[in-house]
């Protein structure tokens, strides 16, 4: 019944701390239903990917496209920070209730982000047409070799372009209507389901799987810029002036979340270049077929934490603290019962769905499925609680912590890999987050931390 109360159309009194915080909590309502059409669609293709796919593509094949839409988190850094600053800019604009500095924020910071893509894209085009692939993926079939390095010179383009529609969707969280993100992101996710099956029928390589999976959802975002052009939020002939007088702001804010990405790239984004690396890609689709499994307990606790971001940053501007201090506390136990819950629950029933999803093609070990199961739970607990800290701009912290954690977990898991196989991998990511994290978060910064969420208004 209380969700019911913030399912309303119409905006709550925010004259009141009470109604912003109302408001909030409608709009965040709003953008969970909205994201879970999106993610729902999103879940579909991720589904579909595999079974329509793997037949024909076989797992060597498939663990190298898995391979190059790794890259996509792992160098999601290479946006200099720029889109996350973009959403506390874009909050701390909108708090103000000046559209024409509003306008000016949102211009300069996609115009500041399309350049980004611009220079980006042209470089790793380039990085890819020289980089020696067949030390990178261990295959000697020059034709793969060949079509993998077709499909990364594509992945160049589409995320370079990928950049910038982020920023768009990240202004959006800055306003805090995600929800208009995630309609649009499930219009893209069924765009690109019909693109994958009609690519899967003609038995189509890399490239054109890449194009039907990224580039499809990636062009849908621009459907969003139309949008704040009509609400007057973006002009484009502004966008120079704009992003003269944005960039240095948006660097500058933009600076630790870079540092924070880079780290994040180590320490997470890294693992199928190690494992591609050491055993293979016939062993990165195992992988990829694990962590994928648990994406039906990721991605459904991202649907609710994610649009928090945005209400945090809200909060933190206009300084109702309350609001902080109770969203976090909530949001913190809902997703520890959910992911614990529902991780247990595929593990015990993973055999079964992997075998028929994957048709028998695609083995993993009951050890591995144990170990990423666990690491599904503190994975998801620590997105939910990076959500506040980005939201009140805690930010160097997190730089802290990731950076020491990517400073002992990288050379555990590119040795323990040679040791035990691909456990290694989840293994060394669940020991070294638990430790830096409790270390750090509960005894270093606790203070600090305490203090921001414990103030009375």
């Amino acid at each position: 019944m209380k969700l019911l109360h913030y399912l309303r159309l119409s905006a709550f009194d925010v004259s009141t701390e009470a109604g912003r915080a109302s408001e909030r909590y409608r709009l965040a309502a709003w953008a969970v239903l909205a994201n879970a059409a999106s993610k729902g669609a999103a879940m579909a293709v991720m589904v579909l990917s595999v079974s329509l796919t793997i037949p024909y593509l076989g797992a060597q094949r498939f663990g190298i496209w898995m391979t190059i839409a790794s890259f996509a988190g792992m160098l999601s850094f290479l946006g200099l920070g720029v889109g996350n600053a973009l959403t506390n800019h874009v909050a701390s604009r909108s708090a103000k209730s000046d559209a024409a500095l509003l306008r000016q924020a949102i211009s300069g910071g996609l115009g500041l982000l399309l350049m980004i893509g611009l220079v980006v894209g042209a470089g790793l085009w380039l990085l890819a047409a020289w980089l020696p692939w067949a030390k990178l993926i261990k295959v000697d079939d020059a034709l793969l070799l060949l079509e993998a390095q077709s499909a990364a010179k594509l992945f160049a383009l589409l995320f370079g372009l990928n950049l910038f529609t982020t920023g768009i969707q990240s202004v959006f969280a800055g306003l805090q209507r995600s929800f208009e993100v995630y309609l649009v992101s499930a219009l893209g996710s069924l765009v690109s389901l019909l693109a994958l099956w009609l690519a899967a029928q003609a038995q189509a390589g890399l490239p054109v799987l890449l194009a039907a999976t990224l580039g499809t959802q990636s062009l849908s975002i621009f459907l969003l810029l139309a949008l704040l052009a009509m609400r007057n939020l973006f002009a484009l002939g502004e966008i120079i002036t704009a992003v003269g007088k944005e960039t240095a702001g948006l660097i500058r804010i933009g600076g630790l979340f870079f540092v924070l990405q880079v780290a994040t790239m180590i320490g997470w984004g890294a693992d199928a270049l190690i494992i591609s690396s050491a055993m293979g890609p016939a062993a990165v689709a195992v992988y990829s077929i694990a962590q994928r499994l648990f994406q039906f307990v990721t991605q459904p606790l991202a649907m609710m934490n994610t649009p928090l971001w945005g209400a945090y940053a809200d909060a933190h501007s206009k300084g109702d603290f309350a609001f902080i201090r109770r969203t976090l506390k909530v949001s913190m136990l809902l997703t520890l019962g959910v992911a614990l819950s529902g991780a247990t629950i595929l593990f015990f029933s993973g055999e079964w769905l992997l075998h028929y999803w994957t048709g028998g093609n695609v083995l993993v070990p009951t050890l591995l499925l144990g170990l990423v199961a666990l690491w599904t739970v503190l994975e998801c607990c620590g997105v939910a609680f990076a959500m506040f800290l980005n939201g009140v701009q805690v930010v160097k912290q997190q730089v802290i912590v990731v950076s020491v954690f990517c400073v002992f977990v990288l050379p555990l898991k590119i040795g323990g890999i040679g040791l035990l196989g691909l456990v290694a991998i989840p293994l060394a990511a669940i020991v070294v987050y638990a430790m830096t994290h409790i270390y750090f978060y509960g005894f270093v910064f606790y203070p600090k931390l305490k203090s921001f969420i414990t103030i009375s208004n």
